[in-house]
């Protein structure tokens, strides 16, 4: 086929998460109450929930499968064809894998379980970031609300996270919920090292299409944008514009998705900013 021709290192990396995300969960987070960030983890505590108060064992790669199930579908229609098949791709993957790898603890140590799970959850994250999809869950519902609302993605992030942190904590007691704030803090920092090391980064956009990306840009992130309009391309002699701005690692992931929607042929240059000064709406 066509699509996994021109996508195979998409779909490996799809793999790859599907392939992490169960040894994670299913070997140290599950058994020791520990959840790791997003749906998955909403996932895991579902399944803790109806455990302890209703004595009923599900899967979690079927609460997984089923929280994911709506935000595909608000994907495929807002979000592009491309993104949501390959988001699928890395839901289907996750939750066979996690079927596939029985529920079967590595350590009795959760501290232990909380780093380590937190690196597998992280690194399976980060490589489908780096191929430009997303493993569903947070980072569909993050886009949708910021086109709608104008919100950030750490925002929508962090909100997740917070609910499942109070719920967990309030169950199952805050040593386990502290235990749970390292492992999304690992899994954060990793996915960091993998994607960009960086937290910011400057991005340029060489465009023939200057004023529809910057609308579009405008529209969907809450940053400010600077405006060249008087360049000229050296091989070609032909004028064309710029487009500066200065983003957070989640931004950019999103970024590119709008430029390269509007303007296939845009060249887009991104160099890690070390330091800013200045006002800048950190999410």
């Amino acid at each position: 086929m066509k699509f996994i021709r021109d996508y195979y290192k998409s779909i490996f990396a799809a793999l790859f998460y599907g392939i992490t995300s169960a040894l994670g969960i299913q070997l140290l987070l599950q058994p020791a109450k520990l959840y790791t960030s997003g749906v998955t983890g909403a996932a895991q505590l579902i399944v803790n929930l109806l455990n302890e108060f209703a004595q009923t064992s599900t899967p979690v790669y079927f609460w997984y499968a089923l929280l994911n199930l709506p935000l595909v579908i608000l994907a495929w229609f807002k979000l592009g064809k491309k993104f949501t098949i390959l988001s699928i791709i890395s839901i289907v993957s996750a939750s066979l894998f996690i079927l596939i790898v029985p529920l079967h603890p590595l350590t009795k140590d959760p501290l232990l379980s909380a780093v380590f799970g937190g690196i597998l959850s992280g690194s399976g994250i980060g490589l489908c970031f780096r191929y430009g999809f997303s493993t569903g869950g947070t980072d569909i519902i993050a886009l949708i609300v910021q086109r709608s609302t104008g919100r950030t993605v750490g925002q929508v992030s962090f909100a997740v996270n917070a609910i499942i942190i109070t719920i967990a904590g309030f169950t199952f007691g805050w040593e386990l919920a502290l235990y749970t704030i390292i492992s999304i803090y690992i899994t954060n920092m990793v996915i960091d090292k993998m994607y960009i090391q960086q937290q910011k980064i400057t991005v340029t956009v060489y465009t023939h299409k200057i004023d529809q990306i910057s609308q579009e840009l405008l529209k969907s992130l809450n940053r400010g944008l600077t405006l060249d309009y008087h360049l000229k391309g050296a091989y070609s002699g032909e004028e064309i514009g710029s487009i500066t701005m200065v983003l957070t690692k989640y931004q950019l992931f999103f970024a590119k998705k709008i430029i390269l929607d509007v303007d296939p042929n845009a060249f887009i240059n991104i160099q890690p900013t070390m330091s800013i000064a200045g006002k800048f709406n950190d999410n």
